[in-house]
């Protein structure tokens, strides 16, 4: 009985989005339709990896969709073809991104070798699976994304 009651919140907090883009492929296509969910933001934080659409900061008149990466009070690297996390002792730890095709990840990253990002308090580094055709916490101007303008999870794709 919890389950349905459960499926049934979720579902009334469910939204449909457009995939407008290659940003993140391999796992969305330009065209793909997802639903997204937003009751898990009022109960939980985002976390490392999930995926979001959210309210753009130089564009606030339109939706993204991408992966956290940073999180709340982080500092991120991107170097040497990869994102690091770094603590405050400045050790660096590599963030595992299974995702990601390899030949796009090495690219991008290189564009922006050694830039370090600190991410705000109730703010997200976000970015997309498909580094070399995405537009995303790296290229804007205002490059954290504020938990207020996170509109849902992914949930999964409708087609």
């Amino acid at each position: 009985m919890k389950s349905f009651f459960s499926s049934i919140l979720i579902l009334f907090f469910m939204s449909p989005f457009n995939i407008s883009g290659d940003s993140m492929e391999p796992v969305f296509s330009d065209g793909d339709i997802i639903m997204t969910e937003s009751l898990t933001y009022m109960l939980e934080d985002p976390a490392r990896g999930d995926i979001i659409v959210f309210f753009g900061t130089d564009e606030p008149d339109k939706y993204f969709v991408k992966r956290i990466i940073g999180l709340p009070g982080e500092t991120i690297k991107i170097s040497e073809d990869n994102v690091y996390l770094i603590n405050d002792k400045g050790e660096q730890s590599r963030i595992e991104e299974f995702y990601l095709n390899k030949q796009a990840k090495a690219y991008s990253l290189r564009q922006i070798d050694g830039t370090v990002y600190e991410v705000p308090a109730d703010s997200y580094f976000v970015l997309g699976d498909n580094r070399d055709s995405s537009f995303d916490s790296r290229t804007w101007h205002s490059p954290f994304v504020p938990k207020n303008n996170i509109v849902g999870k992914y949930y999964f794709v409708l087609f």
